[in-house]
């Protein structure tokens, strides 16, 4: 029986396949964690600037289509005091999710 847990992540019209070792695992982390992985050669998988072409620093979400209105939906990392996992927002096994770069005021 094979346990892992995947998940299909797309950044910039790019789809990868990428196991996710923990999945109960606050959302921040696993973005940060993926924005270090790297493919068998030691090359990042994903580029993410830092910034955007206004200069403004950039964050990182993850985001999942929503049906009803054909728009994908930010998952913030956290609400209130909590960090938000995976779970939290209903995101299983095999499903995909997307990069979305947030600027923020610097």
């Amino acid at each position: 029986m094979d346990t892992q847990y995947f998940l299909n992540i797309v950044y910039r019209n790019k789809a990868v396949k990428f196991i996710v070792s923990n999945p109960d695992a606050p959302l921040a982390t696993l973005v940060r964690n993926l924005r270090h992985a790297q493919t068998k050669d030691g090359r990042l998988v994903f580029d993410f600037p830092a910034i955007d072409n206004t200069g403004a620093p950039l964050d990182y979400f993850f985001g999942v289509q929503d049906p009803q209105i054909s728009e994908v939906r930010v998952l913030r990392p956290r609400v209130g005091h909590q960090d938000m996992t995976l779970a939290d927002y209903g995101i299983k096994n095999g499903d995909t999710v997307y990069l979305i770069p947030d600027p923020f005021p610097g």
